[in-house]
């Protein structure tokens, strides 16, 4: 709609032809008269009369008030176009297991525990979902995953042609970053983490404990002794989910406490770290994505068995990209090696990615001596390997009197569960 000063200005211009009903009030506008030579001559414009001078104030307080509406109305209109792309973006990444849960929750079937934990119910609508979805494809909810590490080592096997360097989920630490009262420190954890990746669908564990088995954390030392992942943790444009379940023992099997219960789903380009609050305790999630990697499995054998020069000791392995970021395979106590009757050494952890080009594609394996309390007194040997495709690369290091040989077999992964079972 028109304002008032523009009604204003189209009735008060005119050119010079007067109407026989309305009588015209004199205004501001320049006046065209013509002298005898046609030519035209300009008047000096009238002076304005107090009612246009009103009319004038009157309808630029109306023109500023109506932008300053308009403004306000954009502003709104500005907010609300960014609340929907932030609602689109949030549903965007959802999962179908959070989706699922939203509508339980629009629906009305909302039990107390989504409002009072709502990770944990999260974490219950997805083992529901599984169950009901999955379960009659790819076996039960708990079911692990039954392709080994280094399943494409040898390339004269007929299905390397199905393999491939892949992205990958490199995990460095789990760690109970805080908890709640009635816990306190120590802590008697057990139970399991698990990652499900699309290759089977299945379970890949990376730490479990059952009760009379419990890790020990302290005030000082939260971080979980992890045992995985059993294989390459293979990343696409599915999901890959993070599945915790973990306990703090009681006196009693009554007493016991749910320590932590989540479902995290990590999106493709989801961050290095997450921190993810459930039940009495706050999990530290530190983890990579990874491109264009292959598949490291590492064993050490005790060649010559001497004195650890320490009280302690730390096998660790990193990559060039991330090699501040070192992922623990094995740590002990005393001044020998544990090795079993064939002279191994047991690993917690004996699963890396590694990025194939170079120069990033590097592997280094360490080993510490540690003699004191912390690690300032240390005697450490690294051994840098380079990536391949397929085979195993041996190499010898010494530390003290102790000489061990470490070797890493190398291998692409599989892209589902049917190219390693049938071409295999």
């Amino acid at each position: 709609m028109p304002c008032k000063k523009a009604r204003l200005r189209r009735r008060r211009v005119h050119v010079g032809t007067e109407s026989s009903s309305v009588e015209p009030c004199e205004t501001s506008v320049v006046k065209v008269d013509y002298d005898d030579d046609d030519e035209p001559v300009k008047s000096e414009p009238a002076a304005p009369s107090e009612y246009d001078q009103a009319a004038e104030e009157a309808a630029e307080e109306e023109t500023m008030a109506m932008m300053m509406g308009l403004g306000e109305l954009a502003d709104e209109a500005a907010e609300e176009a960014a609340r929907i792309g932030e609602k689109k973006n949030r549903r965007d990444n959802l999962s179908i297991d959070e989706m699922m849960a939203i509508t339980r929750e629009m629906v009305g079937e909302v039990p107390e525990e989504a409002n009072t934990d709502h990770n944990a119910y999260y974490a219950r609508v997805h083992r529901e979902n599984w169950d009901r979805l999955f379960a009659q494809h790819y076996g039960p909810f708990d079911q692990t995953t039954s392709i080994p590490a280094s399943c494409f080592t040898d390339l004269c096997r007929p299905n390397n042609r199905y393999a491939h360097k892949q992205e990958m989920l490199q995990i460095f630490s789990i760690k109970v970053g805080k908890i709640k009262k009635p816990l306190k420190w120590p802590l008697q954890v057990f139970g399991s983490i698990a990652v499900r990746d699309a290759v089977d669908r299945n379970r890949i564990m990376v730490f479990h404990r059952e009760r009379d088995n419990c890790q020990t954390l302290t005030k000082k030392d939260r971080f979980l002794t992890l045992t995985g992942p059993t294989r390459g943790i293979v990343m696409n444009v599915h999901h890959i989910y993070v599945e915790v379940d973990l306990k703090a023992k009681g006196t009693t099997k009554s007493e016991d406490k749910d320590l932590s219960y989540l479902a995290v789903a990590s999106l493709p380009w989801g961050p290095s770290y997450r921190a993810e609050a459930s039940k009495l305790s706050i999990l530290e999630l530190t983890y990579v994505r990874m491109c264009n990697c292959v598949e490291a499995a590492i064993s050490v054998k005790v060649k010559k068995h001497g004195l650890w020069p320490g009280c302690r000791g730390l096998l660790t392995a990193s990559t060039a990209s991330f090699e501040n970021m070192e992922i623990p395979l094995l740590a002990f106590e005393g001044d020998r090696l544990p090795v079993d009757g064939s002279g191994r050494i047991e690993l917690s952890r004996r699963v890396v990615s590694v990025e194939l080009p170079q120069p990033e594609g590097k592997l280094v394996f360490s080993a510490k001596a540690l003699r004191g309390s912390d690690e300032k007194d240390v005697r450490r040997v690294r051994k840098t390997f380079t990536p391949k495709k397929f085979g195993k690369t041996k190499e010898n290091i010494k530390i003290g009197s102790c000489e061990m040989e470490v070797t890493v077999t190398w291998s692409l992964l599989p892209s589902c569960k049917y190219d390693y079972t049938v071409h295999l």
